[in-house]
């Protein structure tokens, strides 16, 4: 039992050991910190991508447009995202817009109308339903996939990036995203024109676990620069990864775009 007498030796040799241990102590906080918030603005964009959702995915979505006169309008939208920027959105509800599809493979887009026998040619910056959203919010793909980062500010608890689009085709030159270093969740993301002028502020809120160890939220809240009056909330239902069939991103299945709903 003579061992169990001995002082551990970390403590042997009075101060100088409790120095060395708590040096030491400081060296692995530093490096849990270095590693958790000393990201290059790729690595954080990357990280919060996959801290939201897996790179090929679906999601029913409910938008709800609030408009000057006090008047609502409510969209049900199917999604479904791909890697290599393939997207497409389905109108489920209203009745009289339901069916209505926009599809995305790379930098084209296209349109279905209910009733009409061909694909319409379109682009990101229209909208296949109207409202403050257009195709390009329904369509892009992950962050570090359409953007190319750089790091405007640093703060305690946040990020802010400045994000450039890697296609000239979407309607923003430039966006900025504030992104929370805890959760590694986007908070606030800002859209600009060429100009600098300030199109659409997006909140996100209302976080909350998802798929595996995901963490997803669920409302965004979105706020017009041009028109303050004109407001839309986008709320999460349901997001989930998910393998498509092979022709689900073509021209040729976006008629039938509706069937891949579960």
């Amino acid at each position: 039992m003579h061992f169990l007498s001995r002082k551990p030796w970390i403590f042997a040799s009075g101060q100088r050991g409790r120095r060395w241990f708590g040096g030491m102590v400081a060296v692995w906080v530093w490096s849990v910190w270095s590693v958790a918030w000393g990201m290059e603005p790729a690595e954080i964009l990357s990280a919060v991508d996959r801290k939201m959702h897996a790179p090929a995915h679906e999601s029913f979505n409910r938008i709800t447009f609030e408009l000057p006169n006090g008047r609502q309008r409510t969209l049900t939208l199917y999604c479904a995202r791909a890697s290599g920027r393939r997207a497409l959105a389905v109108v489920v509800s209203p009745d009289e817009l339901r069916g209505r599809a926009v599809l995305r493979v790379e930098d084209e887009v296209w349109l279905h109308m209910p009733g009409e026998l061909e694909t319409r040619k379109t682009s990101l910056m229209l909208s296949f339903v109207g409202g403050v959203f257009n195709n390009a919010d329904f369509l892009l793909g992950d962050f570090s996939e359409e953007y190319v980062p750089t790091l405007l500010k640093e703060e305690e608890s946040m990020w802010t990036l400045s994000l450039k689009p890697r296609t000239e085709h979407t309607p923003y030159a430039r966006v900025e995203l504030k992104v929370d270093k805890k959760n590694l969740m986007p908070l606030e993301l800002s859209q600009f024109d060429a100009s600098g002028f300030r199109l659409k502020t997006i909140h996100y809120q209302d976080v909350r676990p998802s798929e595996g160890d995901r963490l997803l939220p669920m409302l965004m809240e979105t706020a017009s620069g041009m028109n303050q009056a004109y407001r839309s909330s986008w709320r999460v239902g349901r997001l989930e990864s998910r393998e498509f069939p092979a022709n689900a991103f073509t021209r040729e299945f976006l008629p039938h775009a509706g069937r891949l709903m579960k």
